[in-house]
């Protein structure tokens, strides 16, 4: 609804003669307009006039900045302000403005006004315009050629002219007019007359009105209805009912391009240009269409259909299901006692409770059931008990043979391996290695690179490459390689060498050699009793550690006597 253009008695109650002359737009906007030239009612304009603050129309201005002023630094002043010869002096343009508040653009007024005041009583006049009131301001009357206003006790406001129209008796009651539309207010009652529609308004109960362009609308929030429309599109709804449409005046499936509609939660329907559906959920039923491929789902409860350009399927669940691609591929399950589907010319599939039948494009034929299984394409397969399986590979001469739980084996021309669950096995790789085992004791292997013997848990001995172990666990341990060795015979024996030198221990005897600048140096020990000693640069022996000894080295030499070293020489 358009809203009133003329005055209310909340602003007119403000509408004092002091307000009036502080306030002149309000006035105006009132139908109080300003009073003519010589009185202090002027409307905003009427004073001096402003220096322009943009730029001139059709010309880029300098962009200002948010600080006070607005100037940039370009349209700041760089030259020194300079007084005027006689700075009394009133410009040509200005002389006309002092000391009045005519302004020209107001309509019926004259640069002369009028006034006249007698105690509570004041008016004034200025050409076809005048102005009327008393003090307290309880009746005020404005005029302006035929257009009147008047203002009765701050309540009942009044206004007559070509255009407009107004009798307000605040707050009850609003009748307004705006040309050729008619608005009256009476509380919550709202009605509007106007050549483009109407209104009417029972707040917050009601509301319905028309517009433009075939608008309309019809809201009634207590009953939950709600309603508009235009030419093209619209919305209604009235409790679980509902409509919701485009590209067309109403609801109606025949004419909009695009609606959804139902009652819920029983009923819900809906399409557009390439797109349907359908609901009802009580009948657990759905529908929809997609334009793209063609393709429709419908269903009823347990019966399921599909539909697209390249097939379909038709279900009763969960027994029955059928689905077809083209003309030549099908597919039917009549659970749980049948399935068959076919593909092309020659793949089929039938399945049953018991046995299995398969054929693929291939030509490859399978037939199982619960005690024989066949297998025939490019491999072979058979089946007994289901303990016994029998498995081919004619293109490279491959069998493998398998009773469940105790024997495997398998020939090739890569290899050989036969295993006797869990006791014995032998798998052999032609020309490559040999593995035998006799479980839990004993293994042997043999291969490119060497082999190994082991007795378990207690004898271990093998050859790989050049490297050797043999292991009589937990007494004789022996490791060997090229670049060094470990021998131990618990507990008398202990013998470690490497390329710098050896150590061994024998019972209480010590020897360690090892590979120096000019020669080799060694030593022997004979716990606790003797030890001795020799380098390239000398020789030293000890009885009991010191208690007598000696050492040379160069030409230095020292004995031990007690314990106590003496230098003989340096």
């Amino acid at each position: 609804m358009r809203r009133p253009t003329l005055a209310c008695p909340a602003l007119a109650a403000l509408a004092a003669l002091g307000v009036l002359a502080l306030e002149p737009e309000v006035a105006l906007a009132q139908g109080f307009g300003p009073p003519g030239p010589g009185g202090g009612f002027g409307p905003p304009g009427a004073g001096l006039p402003q220096q322009p603050s943009g730029p001139a129309p059709g010309s880029q201005g300098p962009e200002t900045h948010a600080a006070s002023g607005g100037e940039t630094p370009a349209a700041l002043p760089t030259e020194e302000a300079e007084l005027p010869e006689d700075p009394n002096k009133v410009p040509e343009e200005l002389e006309e403005l002092l000391d009045s508040d005519f302004d020209p653009e107001v309509e019926d007024r004259e640069r002369e006004t009028s006034r006249q005041f007698y105690g509570v009583y004041y008016q004034e006049q200025s050409g076809d315009y005048s102005f009327k009131s008393i003090f307290p301001p309880l009746w005020m009357e404005r005029r302006q050629g035929e257009d009147r206003a008047s203002l009765f006790g701050l309540t009942y406001f009044n206004r007559r002219s070509p255009d407009h129209d107004a009798d307000v008796l605040f707050p009850i009651f609003w009748h307004l007019r705006d040309e050729e539309t008619y608005t009256t207010v009476v509380g919550p009652v709202v009605h509007q007359e106007g050549p483009k529609g109407h209104a009417n308004w029972v707040a917050p109960l009601f509301f319905e009105g028309s517009g433009e362009d075939g608008h309309e609308y019809l809201h009634i929030p207590p009953l939950l209805t709600f309603h508009t429309r235009d030419s093209r599109s619209g919305f209604s709804m009235a409790g679980p009912v509902y409509c919701k449409w485009r590209g067309g005046p109403r609801c109606d499936n025949r004419t909009a391009d695009e609606i959804a509609m139902g009652v819920a939660p029983f009923y819900f329907y809906g399409h557009d240009d390439r797109s349907e559906y359908e609901i009802i959920p009580p009948l657990l039923h759905y529908y929809s269409y997609e334009e793209r491929g063609d393709a429709e789902l419908d269903v009823w409860g347990p019966l399921w259909m599909e539909r697209d350009r390249e097939g379909g399927v038709v279900n009763v669940l969960p027994i029955f299901w059928h689905s077809w691609k083209g003309d030549d591929e099908a597919h039917t399950t009549i659970f749980p006692l049948l399935h068959y589907g076919y593909k092309g010319p020659r793949e089929h599939k039938l399945i049953t409770p018991l046995f299995v039948d398969l054929e693929d494009d291939d030509g490859a034929h399978t037939f199982a059931t619960y005690l024989y299984a066949r297998h025939r394409g490019r491999t072979e397969l058979d089946m007994f008990s289901p303990l016994v399986w029998l498995y081919r590979d004619p293109d490279i001469d491959l069998s493998r043979e398998l009773i469940l739980p105790f024997v495997y084996h398998e020939s090739s021309p890569r290899s050989d391996d036969l295993a006797v669950f869990p006791f014995f096995g032998h798998f052999k790789r032609h020309g490559i290695s040999n593995d035998w085992w006799i479980t839990p004791l004993f293994r042997h292997k043999t291969d490119l690179t060497g082999w190994e013997t082991d007795i378990f848990p207690f004898f271990f001995a093998g050859r790989e490459n050049s490297s050797s172990h043999l292991v009589v666990a937990p007494i004789f341990w022996d490791f060997a390689s090229p670049q060094k060795r470990a021998t131990v015979i618990a507990p008398l024996f202990w013998r470690f060498s490497d390329r710098k030198g050896v150590s061994q221990l024998i019972a209480n005897t010590y020897y360690s050699e090892e590979k120096v600048e000019g020669g080799t140096e060694w030593q022997f020990h004979l716990f606790p009793l003797f030890s001795y000693g020799q380098s390239p640069q000398g020789h030293w022996w000890n009885v009991l550690y010191g208690l007598a000894g000696y050492t040379r080295e160069g030409t230095a030499s020292k004995m031990r006597v007690g314990y106590i070293p003496i230098t003989l020489s340096k």
